[in-house]
């Protein structure tokens, strides 16, 4: 008797999980604010709220967003203008906004 319970306990508790799991999937976005021109995986992604939105990956303000940190940081200081605004263009949203999601200052460069 007991053990019944308890296997009814535990085939409760895993398909639970695989519900609240399938939740979060649905969540994660397919596809990462990057380089338009990048064709391979990003090597440092990074996921958190959007703290402003991306219509270019319908991706509403306070969702779900992931970065491509690799495309966003690590380049030169002469070549982010040009960078950004092809990232801001092909993601239809203003460069600010992309400062917005990585949550840093926004240049004296993209604010004009």
């Amino acid at each position: 008797m007991i053990l019944r319970c308890l296997s009814r306990k535990i085939v409760s508790i895993v398909w639970l999980s695989f519900f609240v799991n399938g939740i979060a999937l649905a969540e994660v976005p397919e596809q990462c604010v990057q380089a338009p021109q990048r064709t391979s995986m990003c090597p440092h992604t990074l996921f958190r709220i959007a703290k402003a939105p991306v219509p270019g990956l319908n991706i509403p303000k306070n969702g779900m967003v992931c970065l491509c940190l690799s495309d966003l940081t690590d380049l030169p200081a002469v070549d982010q203008p040009k960078a950004f605004e092809a990232m801001a263009t092909h993601l239809q949203m203003p460069v600010t906004d992309l400062f917005v999601l990585l949550e840093i200052p926004v240049p004296d460069w993209a604010k004009q």
